[in-house]
Parts: structure tokens; sequence; C-alpha cells
């Protein structure tokens, strides 16, 4: 799973991960919404559908604990997947981030993804207007709901 805490080195040196993007936004593949993990829900939570994702790396810096800027270049890189994940109606939304592998025939999620998340009812950020019917319609079209 994501990674976007701080960490203190031991000796009074904090450092952070922080993202850069890789690729644009894509739709999620079907082969993905089908063989990723589906998360339990339960009574107090409800399903959100990953239906979009981005390649990045998360790139880890040290930092300056007074103003949180970069002190120099990433002392390390990991490959990873940024993924928007909507409720049913597509009103609202999360995004995860996930680790991932590089291969020769490129990038894939690694083996926790999941293409179902549980999340507390009610929570995700509102989705604009314009884009709620689209979102609806990635659902429908990637998960079977009936």
């Amino acid at each position: 799973m994501s990674r976007s805490s701080q960490r203190n080195g031991g000796s009074g040196t904090e450092y952070e991960w922080r993202w850069k993007d890789e690729s644009e936004n894509r739709g999620l593949p079907e082969s993905w919404a089908a063989h990723g993990r589906h998360e339990p829900i339960e009574r107090s939570e409800e399903p959100f559908y990953a239906i979009q994702y981005r390649w990045g790396l998360h790139l880890e810096f040290e930092v300056d604990p007074r103003t949180g800027d970069r002190t120099g270049l990433p002392n390390r890189e990991r490959p990873a997947c940024r993924v928007l994940y909507v409720v049913e109606d597509g009103s609202r939304a999360v995004v995860q981030e996930w680790d991932a592998e590089r291969e020769d025939d490129g990038w894939k999620p690694a083996a926790e993804f999941a293409s179902i998340i549980a999340k507390p009812a009610g929570s995700g950020d509102s989705v604009a207007e314009k884009h709620q019917a689209q979102y609806r319609h990635a659902v429908e079209d990637r998960y079977d709901l009936e």
C-alpha cells in the first residue's frame, strides 16, 4: 500500500516519500478489475471500485524538519501505481497508491492490489457532476454489480 508518511532516520534526519508521475491517467484494464483483490465490506462500510490508474515513482527525499523542503536528490525510488476509486453511482471518489513492479513488458501492480476497496460509509471526496456519469459507466463496464 501507499507509504506517503515521513520517517525519522534516528539521527534527527527526516525523510519523506514524494510522488513523481510517469504516465497519464488510463482506464483500468478489465483484467485488473476481475483479478484484483476484493476487500470485504463490513456493515458500516461501502465499496469503492477502481476505474483509473497512473504509473509513477515514490521518491524518498531527506527534508529539512523546519521548512519541509527537500535538501538534495532522492535517496531511493519505488515504482508505484496511483488508482482512482469511486462509489457505484460515481458521486464520490478516493485515490489510493499501491506498490508496483517493473517488468520487461512494462509495469504491473504488486500482488496486494485491490480492485474493490472498503471505506467508511459516506467517505470520499465529492465528484463534479459533469464526471459522475462517466465514472458510473466505468464501474458498470468493469464490474458485475448484479
